[in-house]
């Protein structure tokens, strides 16, 4: 059976004067189906790059505290109108947590498309490696071609026989021998582990090119970076160092000056 589920995104909006927020939760009722329930994440990881100035521990006891006034809401939902509760719950406030506008969405099992929902506005599950890449990609393609640059670099693959992989920007010879290449690198992740996973990933492609001497004459990586005070920053350092010794130019991927003065190099 089909029913009419109606939710809200929670927000986490700490400095009302400044009206910034983050996604932390979902709010469903599908009064139909007599369900009513929530996720809520407590993960401070992520938000310490949203708001890094904030003591964690007022996320820490809000997200607790909300967490127990939501499932008291779920309670109550189940003793009354659910629909009514719903209403009531995300009716503008004054708050650390806020509501989004309602929206609704046909669901034959709510539960699922709450995790859904879920995954998809809290844990970003649509940003993998290959979209936070293609996003990195976009911008230096915009760059070069505001610098009149974008035709002097295409898409290419490097190797040989069967050993071969792409990169997006790759400057050929008259011979369509790869001379320059700039590929953008996603290493801004949470866990130290997948730093060194997709770096290392890199590494051995560029070993092998250099054995069978196919590598480029320059090669710039447009990265994507941990702040330097986690944990995570000495797994990236680890693999820009190695990649350095490699002869390979790192670059902030939002460092248009850095990209232009490589691009236009003799």
């Amino acid at each position: 059976m089909t029913h009419v589920a109606r939710y809200s995104i929670i927000r986490f909006l700490p400095y009302a004067e400044t009206e910034e927020f983050a996604n932390v939760g979902i709010v469903m009722s599908a009064p139909t189906a007599r369900y009513f329930d929530f996720q809520l994440s407590n993960k401070w990881r992520r938000l310490s790059g949203f708001f890094d100035k904030l003591d964690r521990r007022v996320f820490a006891q809000g997200v607790a505290a909300f967490s127990e006034e939501l499932a008291r809401t779920r309670d109550m939902a189940g003793q009354t109108s659910a629909q009514s509760v719903f209403d009531d719950l995300v009716r503008p406030r004054e708050a650390l947590f806020r509501f989004s506008a309602v929206r609704a969405v046909m669901v034959e099992s709510p539960q699922a498309k709450l995790n859904e929902l879920f995954d998809h506005y809290v844990e970003h599950d649509f940003a993998t490696p290959e979209y936070q890449e293609k996003l990195i990609e976009k911008a230096v393609r915009g760059v070069l071609r505001r610098e009149g640059l974008g035709e002097r670099f295409q898409s290419a693959k490097l190797g040989v026989d069967g050993l071969q992989f792409k990169v997006p920007f790759a400057e050929l010879d008259a011979d369509g021998k790869v001379l320059r290449v700039i590929k953008p690198m996603h290493l801004a992740y949470d866990d130290p582990l997948r730093i060194l996973d997709h770096g290392n990933q890199w590494l051995g492609r560029l070993r092998h090119l250099e054995r069978v001497k196919a590598m480029p004459n320059s090669l710039l990586l447009a990265v994507t970076q941990p702040p330097a005070d986690t944990d995570r920053f000495g797994a990236f350092e680890e693999v820009r160092r190695d990649l350095v010794n490699l002869g390979v130019v790192f670059a902030a991927s939002d460092d248009e000056q850095a990209l232009v003065d490589f691009a236009q190099a003799a």
